[in-house]
């Protein structure tokens, strides 16, 4: 992302903008900044009470159905037909080192 942030940078002027092009998200000051969605949806994962089991090695069998329907489209041959595999990562690059 480092060179979409160097092509396009924020300009000032705007106290609502916010550079969102890093997984990192920093205030004026270099402070993490967390987003209200994220910290809604953390405080709504505490009050679940979850047991932190760990998924399956592939992911979320409902996390990777959905996915596969949103690229593919849901009424799609290749996932009617189920003719994807599909692999669950974790953010970032770490997505990257996925192979076959």
């Amino acid at each position: 992302s480092s060179g979409i942030n160097a092509e396009w940078p924020l300009r000032p002027g705007n106290p609502n903008k916010m550079n969102v092009g890093v997984g990192a998200y920093r205030d004026d000051n270099g402070k993490p900044f967390v987003l209200p969605s994220v910290r809604a949806a953390e405080e709504r994962l505490v009050a679940a009470h979850l047991n932190h089991e760990y998924l399956p090695t592939h992911g979320c069998p409902v996390f990777r159905e959905a996915a596969k329907k949103l690229a593919f489209g849901a009424g799609s041959p290749v996932v009617e037909e189920n003719r994807i595999a599909s692999a669950q990562s974790i953010s970032g690059t770490g997505g990257l080192r996925i192979r076959g």
